[in-house]
């Protein structure tokens, strides 16, 4: 059989990519355990074919199928597929399934882009003791050239012509040849590498430009927007990302919370337990 699958596998490659656009119907088989078919359009399903799909990931995902279904034809030969614990089992994963479907559509379709910048400087204002520095950390952006004459150029104008934007603005029209740029980003000695390029930006004031700094990337002139000490509390853009996902998850417990009481309203609820008052409000103990 493995045989069989690896020489199929080799064979579909290239019908994998035609059957991500051709109805299901025109699917090619790739494995057979005695009536059950693997196709092209069941691999499609369940593989991420945007990045292209290799014959070593055909020929795995067609061995871990068959596998799999010797496996289940095994286990329904014994009937174990109709015993009380696999169907409460089934009975269980479906209800937690379909509650899950209905909190994405209905309670969890908010997105982190809907918290507002507003939302995120208050939150950051009241708990910025969370978010103090574990290191040292430096504010920069950084404009690369592939030699020292361009790069010291273009330092020249920024500190004598209209400051860092009217370099930039002139290096991107094609009089200077900028490899690449980096505009207002956070890094910690970790992070930056190579070494000596923390070295200068941590050296640098507010507003100072770096001479080129000459690496195996080419040369980086490095403009200091802001340095922060270990201790110290970051500026809000630093952690916003952490902050906006906090505020979703708020946003998410309040909306379960309010579409929770809604179901309740719809529905008779009683709880019968010893010592709990009859109109005992649950809903603060769930949604977790």
């Amino acid at each position: 059989m493995p045989n069989r699958i690896g020489f199929a596998a080799a064979a579909v490659v290239s019908l994998i990519f035609a059957s991500c656009s051709r109805p299901a119907e025109n699917a090619q088989e790739v494995a057979r355990v005695d009536d059950q078919a693997l196709t092209t359009e069941m691999i499609r399903r369940q593989l991420d074919t945007a990045g292209g799909v290799s014959e070593m990931q055909i020929r795995m995902f067609a061995r871990q199928w068959v596998n799999e279904e010797l496996l289940y034809q095994e286990a329904q030969r014994q009937g174990l597929d109709r015993s009380d614990e696999v169907l409460r089992s089934l009975e269980s994963a479906k209800r937690e399934l379909t509650i899950n479907a209905l909190l994405e559509k209905n309670v969890y379709n908010e997105t982190p882009q809907s918290v507002s910048k507003e939302e995120i400087a208050e939150y950051f204002k009241t708990h910025s003791e969370e978010f103090v520095l574990r290191d040292d950390l430096v504010e920069i952006s950084m404009a690369v050239f592939s030699d020292r004459e361009p790069a010291a150029a273009f330092r020249e104008t920024a500190l004598e012509g209209g400051g860092w934007e009217a370099a930039m603005a002139e290096a991107k029209s094609g009089h200077s040849p900028l490899v690449t740029r980096t505009d207002s980003a956070f890094y910690s000695q970790s992070t930056l590498i190579p070494a000596k390029l923390w070295k200068v930006a941590s050296a640098l004031g507010p507003g100072e430009v770096s001479f080129p700094v000459k690496t195996t990337a080419g040369y980086f002139v490095i403009l200091s927007i802001g340095t922060y000490q270990r201790g110290a509390t970051p500026p809000v853009d630093y952690v916003e990302d952490a902050i906006r996902g906090r505020v979703l998850m708020q946003h998410r417990q309040e909306r379960f919370t309010q579409y929770l009481e809604g179901m309740r309203k719809k529905h008779s609820v009683q709880v019968n337990l010893p010592g709990l008052p009859a109109d005992h409000d649950s809903t603060q103990h769930t949604g977790e």
